[in-house]
């Protein structure tokens, strides 16, 4: 008796504990991860929507061998809105001040290596 109440104490505190994470996790809003070991010049983006005021998080990883790679974030006009710091690791926010599409764009010039960057909402 005590041990069948024990278990099942336990697997409401883990559902409770599970649930609870799920309800507050960011929402990831895209990732890109790419790696090149021969010299290259190339972009890759990914877009996503946000509204005014929405704290946005960017977690971005590196190596970069040789070469430049800049993470630079453009509303749907084409205006740069935000420039991410080049570094090996890095976790930084950043609050849009308009509802729009938004596109991050990650420009490799002469560039070898890897990157992984995430986007999360932090607001939801």
């Amino acid at each position: 008796m005590k041990k069948t109440s024990f278990i099942i104490v336990i697997i409401i505190v883990v559902v409770s504990a599970i649930s609870i994470h799920l309800l507050t996790s960011p929402k990831v809003l895209g990732n890109m991860s790419k790696s090149y070991s021969e010299q290259i010049t190339t972009t890759s983006d990914i877009s996503f929507s946000g509204e005014a005021g929405d704290r946005i998080k960017f977690s971005f990883k590196s190596d970069i061998i040789s070469g430049n790679l800049d993470m630079v974030l453009y509303d749907s006009v084409g205006n740069e809105v935000y420039t991410l710091d080049s570094a090996r690791a890095l976790e930084t926010f950043f609050t849009l001040e308009r509802s729009d599409t938004y596109t991050l764009a990650a420009k490799c010039s002469n560039f070898i290596g890897d990157y992984k960057i995430v986007v999360y909402n932090m607001s939801d």
